[in-house]
């Protein structure tokens, strides 16, 4: 019985891994819409057509920053320049 509750609850977490890495993708935090909350500051608005992401950076025309982790409605940002921590919000 122990053997049968190990097996489930790796599967849970190893679903819950997988999930975590898509949402922390590059594929899926370029497909999205971003609002901009609070913090750093790179854009108002981050759509398909305003930013490029490349080796977990997203480039502007307003700057550059580092993504910190997303969670599939928030985005967390580390700007270059400054080291802020900037927040935005899924819209899509």
């Amino acid at each position: 019985m122990k053997k049968r509750i190990y097996k489930i609850l790796f599967g849970i977490i190893g679903v819950f891994i997988i999930i975590l890495i898509y949402l922390n993708s590059n594929a899926f935090i370029g497909k999205q819409q971003w609002k901009y909350s609070e913090g750093a500051h790179i854009g108002d608005w981050l759509n398909e057509s305003s930013f490029e992401i490349k080796d977990r950076m997203i480039y502007t025309y307003q700057g550059k920053a580092k993504i910190v982790f997303s969670l599939g409605k928030h985005l967390y940002i580390k700007k270059v320049e400054t080291k802020e921590i900037g927040l935005y919000i899924n819209k899509s």
